[in-house]
């Protein structure tokens, strides 16, 4: 099972997208302020960590950033950039992020082929 520490402008409803689409048995979701998700992650007692904000890679990722350093950290999506489903899943088998920071109003298109991909990667 995942566990995904969601935080930022739209971690309530990436939080409903995810246990719309996935079991409980799949994944747990945590919605927390930055800080205190992203120190999840670090301590082990969540998996990744998902921020949202206007433009995908500031205020999303800015404490991931910090604490977990730069190269666990990925900006998914960014102003006037979405990746399609098949870039999700490259993206994700391509590195051992713990983060990924994406535009808030992109998260419906996003949330399922990132799960999708996380779950594949840890089988």
């Amino acid at each position: 099972m995942l566990k995904i520490a969601c935080c930022g402008l739209a971690a309530t409803r990436m939080k409903m997208i995810i246990e719309k689409n996935f079991s409980k048995e799949e994944v747990e979701v945590l919605t927390l302020p930055d800080t205190q998700a992203v120190r999840k992650v670090k301590s082990g007692e969540a998996d990744y960590f998902f921020g949202t904000c206007h433009t995908g890679g500031g205020g999303s990722l800015a404490t991931a950033i910090a604490i977990l350093g730069y190269s666990n950290c990925l900006v998914l999506s960014r102003y006037g950039y979405c990746p399609k489903e098949t870039e999700v899943k490259e993206k994700v088998a391509g590195g051992n992020h713990k983060a990924f920071g994406m535009v808030e109003g992109h998260v419906d298109k996003l949330i399922i082929p990132l799960v999708k991909a996380l779950l594949e990667k840890n089988k």
